[in-house]
């Protein structure tokens, strides 16, 4: 993986909250830019989203042992792979949370050493989601094998860092989580407050990784059609500048938007044609 963009502007001389700034600054202009370019029709979203559920409908068995995810994911692809990308995970913010106490939802937060300090504040606030504190020096400990990391990754819907240990962890994960893009997103566990840990269950995480096909997860099947209709448009408009403003990527780079779940096909609701495609049906 070559040098993203950050990286090149860390080189040369900038501070990293300069760098952030201009980060911003980039991802800003091109989300204005696809909000004018990208129409996205809600009914034809509508209409997948109804496919979708009924398809889950129709395959719902009531054997205990089929147990089957219960997300609705965005599926972005492009007609390119990315020269650079990023595993850092991003936060999406979604008009209707999929994380939830009714939907069973469970949280886990990585801290620093010693764990118990942030583990008390924890106990002090009304944090329903955060169902785990681990300390970062247990992590090997408490889960030494491949087994273990693996059931500590299903057991747990989203996960979470203290930024100072984000560029740590790896060793103490295991392959399982970056491979299957389930990698912790830093927060700031030094300044930490109930109404900034209670938010986090208001975004959904993405991962861009090398694509050319990116996942998210955007809704829930017990989720009214409206509702997830509109946590596809919200994100869809959040994740595309995230994936686009890196080097040598842009809109054109963008071919089709799908809504999906786990066992199901992609149904598109946006398709755009290659500038190839468009000479050749010229050409007809």
């Amino acid at each position: 993986m070559g040098k993203n963009i950050e990286q090149e502007e860390l080189e040369n001389n900038k501070t990293k909250e300069q760098v952030l700034t201009i980060k911003k600054n980039r991802i800003t202009k091109i989300a204005k830019s696809i909000r004018k370019l990208v129409v996205l029709d809600q009914k034809q979203i509508k209409k997948a989203i109804n496919a979708l559920l009924k398809y889950r409908e129709s395959t719902t068995t009531d054997n205990i042992l089929d147990i089957k995810d219960d997300f609705i994911y965005l599926e972005i692809v492009l007609n390119k792979m990315p020269i650079n990308y990023s595993l850092r995970p991003v936060q999406i913010k979604l008009p209707n949370a999929i994380y939830n106490q009714e939907m069973n939802s469970k949280f886990c937060v990585i801290s620093t050493n010693p764990q118990r300090q942030f583990k008390d504040q924890i106990c002090e606030f009304d944090i329903p989601l955060i169902q785990k504190v681990i300390g970062y020096g247990k992590l090997n400990k408490k889960y030494p094998t491949y087994t273990d990391k693996r059931k500590l990754f299903y057991e747990y819907d989203q996960f979470f860092c203290d930024q100072r240990i984000y560029g740590n962890l790896a060793k103490g994960l295991g392959k399982i989580f970056y491979y299957r893009k389930k990698i912790p997103f830093p927060i700031n566990c030094e300044n930490i407050t109930q109404e900034t840990l209670n938010d986090l269950s208001n975004y959904t995480y993405f991962i861009q990784g090398n694509g050319p096909v990116y996942t998210l997860k955007i809704g829930r099947v017990a989720q009214t059609p409206d509702q997830i209709t509109q946590n596809v448009l919200a994100a869809a408009y959040e994740v595309l500048p995230q994936i686009l403003q890196e080097k040598g990527m842009s809109l054109s780079c963008l071919r089709q938007l799908n809504v999906k779940l786990s066992s199901s096909i992609s149904l598109p609701f946006f398709s755009r044609l290659s500038v190839r495609e468009i000479e050749a049906w010229k050409n007809q």
